[in-house]
C-alpha cells in the first residue's frame, strides 16, 4: 500500500500476482454453485430495474446470460438488462447520464477493467460495496480490494502482442516492433485505449507513466511514416485487422485463446520487456438505490463463487482472483501463464495515467491521429 498526500493508492504487487498465479489448479467442475447460491431466492422482492454492463466477445456474456436469468427466475420483480460493449465506449455515456442526472445510472453495475477502475475512482463514479452483502468478497485476496471497497477484483489477464500466424513470420519479441518499420502498414491500435500502446512503450524506453515524451514522439513520428493500418474502437476491430490485413496489435491472452478456438490465425507474444499484469473489477455506479444495490450485490456475490468463477474463467481465458478458482492445464500452457511470463509481468502505473487521461487523449488527436490525415 502506498500512501500519498492526497490519497491512498493499493496496488497489487508482484509477488502477489506471482504467488496467486502459482496456486491455481486444476479446471474445476462447474454448475452446481449457481443452484446452491440461488435456492434460497425469495419472489417476493420490491420490483427493480437494472443495467448491467458486460464485455463484448470472447464468450464474456456466456456466464452473464446463465447468471442473470437464473436470478430473475427466482426473484419474478426483477428486471435486469445487459448493457453490452467495451469500457472504453461505455464510461463517456456513463459520465454524460451522470451529468444530466446523477441519480439515473446508465449503469448499475458491471465489469471494469482497471484503466476505467481507477479512473472511475478519481471522478467518484464508484459505490463502496458491502462485504456483508458481498461475503464472497472476503475469500478474495488483498490486493485485488479497491480503496473504500470501490469495487472488487474477479481476476486479470496479460495484456501483448498478438499477430497473425499466416502473415508473420516472425513474430514481434518487444513492444517497440509497434514502430518497427518491419511491420509497416500493419500495426493495429486502440483509439481510446491508446495508453496501453504508449505506456508500454515508454517503459521499453526506459520510462513510465511519469516518463512519456520519448514515446509520444516515436508515436507521432511512426503515424506520419505509415507505420499504422488503423485504430479501432472495438474488439471486433481488432480481430478484422488481424484477419483482414495480417496486422499485429495490443491485446489480452484471453482474445488470442477464444480467437484461436474460433480458427482465427492468431499468436500471442510476451514482449520481453514484459506483458501487461492487467486486473479486472466488479463495480457498483453511484447514484443507485439501496434497493438495486442490492440486486447488484447478489449478482457480484454469484460471479465471485469459486466454481462460477472457474468456468467464467475458462471460458474467457482469464486468471481468477479467487485463490479457490480453478484454470484447465490447457491454459495453463499458454505463453502468458508460463512462470516466466508471471514473474517478468509490467505493473504500470493506472493511477498516474487516469489523472493525464485528458491531456493525453488531446495529445493523441493532435500529435497521432492527426498526422494519420
Amino acid at each position: 500500500m502506498t500512501k500519498t498526500k492526497d490519497r491512498t493508492t493499493y496496488i497489487l504487487s508482484r509477488r502477489e500476482f506471482v504467488k496467486h498465479s502459482a496456486s491455481l489448479g486444476l479446471l474445476a467442475a462447474g454448475g452446481s454453485s449457481l443452484a446452491t447460491l440461488l435456492a434460497s431466492c425469495s419472489s417476493a422482492d420490491e420490483a427493480v430495474a437494472l443495467t448491467h454492463f458486460i464485455w463484448a466477445g470472447g464468450g464474456q456474456g456466456d456466464i452473464p446470460r446463465e447468471v442473470v436469468p437464473a436470478y430473475i427466475e427466482n426473484h419474478p420483480n426483477v428486471s435486469i438488462e445487459l448493457f453490452e460493449g467495451s469500457n472504453s465506449e461505455t464510461y463517456p455515456k456513463m459520465i454524460a447520464a451522470r451529468e444530466a442526472d446523477p441519480d439515473k445510472p446508465l449503469i448499475h453495475f458491471g465489469f471494469f477493467n482497471i484503466g476505467i477502475t481507477v479512473q472511475g475512482h478519481q471522478t467518484d463514479m464508484w459505490a463502496s460495496l458491502n462485504p456483508d452483502k458481498i461475503p464472497n468478497m472476503n475469500d478474495i485476496p488483498d490486493g485485488f480490494h479497491r480503496p473504500e471497497n470501490k469495487g472488487i477484483g474477479w481476476g486479470m489477464v496479460g495484456l501483448g502482442l498478438l499477430y497473425n500466424t499466416d502473415e508473420v513470420d516472425d513474430p514481434p519479441t518487444s513492444w517497440l516492433d509497434l514502430l518497427d518499420p518491419r511491420f509497416k502498414g500493419k500495426v493495429a491500435l486502440w483509439d481510446a485505449d491508446f495508453k496501453r500502446s504508449l505506456v508500454p512503450i515508454a517503459h521499453a524506453l526506459g520510462g513510465d507513466a511519469s516518463n512519456v515524451e520519448e514515446a509520444w514522439e516515436l508515436l507521432s513520428k511512426a503515424a506520419k511514416d505509415g507505420q499504422f493500418l488503423a485504430f479501432g474502437s472495438s474488439n471486433d476491430d481488432m480481430k478484422n485487422a488481424l484477419v483482414q490485413e495480417g496486422a499485429i496489435t495490443v491485446m489480452s491472452n484471453s482474445f488470442s485463446r477464444k480467437w484461436g478456438e474460433a480458427g482465427v490465425p492468431v499468436g500471442y507474444a510476451v514482449p520481453k520487456e514484459g506483458q501487461i499484469a492487467f486486473p479486472l473489477f466488479f463495480q457498483i455506479v453511484n447514484g443507485c438505490t439501496d434497493r438495486q444495490i442490492e440486486v447488484a450485490s447478489d449478482i457480484i456475490n454469484t460471479y465471485l463463487d469459486a466454481e462460477t468463477l472457474s468456468r467464467y474463467c475458462n471460458i474467457t481465458k482469464a486468471i481468477p482472483a479467487h485463490p479457490g478458482a480453478k484454470i484447465s492445464e490447457e491454459l495453463k500452457a499458454h505463453p502468458a501463464y508460463t512462470a516466466e511470463a508471471v514473474q517478468n509481468a509490467m505493473f504500470i502505473d493506472w493511477d498516474t495515467m487516469a489523472t493525464k487521461d485528458a491531456e493525453w487523449k488531446d495529445r493523441w488527436q493532435r500529435e497521432v491521429l492527426a498526422e494519420m490525415e
